[in-house]
């Protein structure tokens, strides 16, 4: 996703300055994607995270890095997110979250 502000750090704030706290969070990957640790600019075999897409009305696809493997819904359901955070870049936004909930 491309960024709106700019500052420094993971925060909440830069979330919902990027998305819309009031419009539903929809999930789009049907797998979780590894993301691998990085020496050295190589990749390594050491899994760090897990990551899924994720879509809002109004807004850019976006990925949602997790630390531990979670189990995502069916494609195009409603989520929420346990403590979700934002790092906003010079160009881009990075998303992480502890895990996620199917809203029924």
């Amino acid at each position: 996703m491309k960024r709106k502000r700019t500052d420094g750090g993971y925060t909440t704030e830069a979330v919902w300055y990027n998305l819309d706290k009031n419009k539903p969070i929809y999930s789009l990957s049907t797998e979780l994607t590894p993301v691998s640790e990085w020496k050295d600019g190589k990749p390594t075999k050491n899994i760090v995270g897990y990551k899924a897409g994720f879509t809002q009305d109004g807004a850019e696809y976006f990925q949602v890095k997790f630390p531990e493997e979670v189990t995502l819904p069916k494609y195009m359901t409603i989520v929420t997110f346990k403590n979700i955070t934002a790092y906003e870049t010079r160009y881009d936004v990075y998303f992480k979250a502890d895990d996620l909930d199917e809203v029924k």
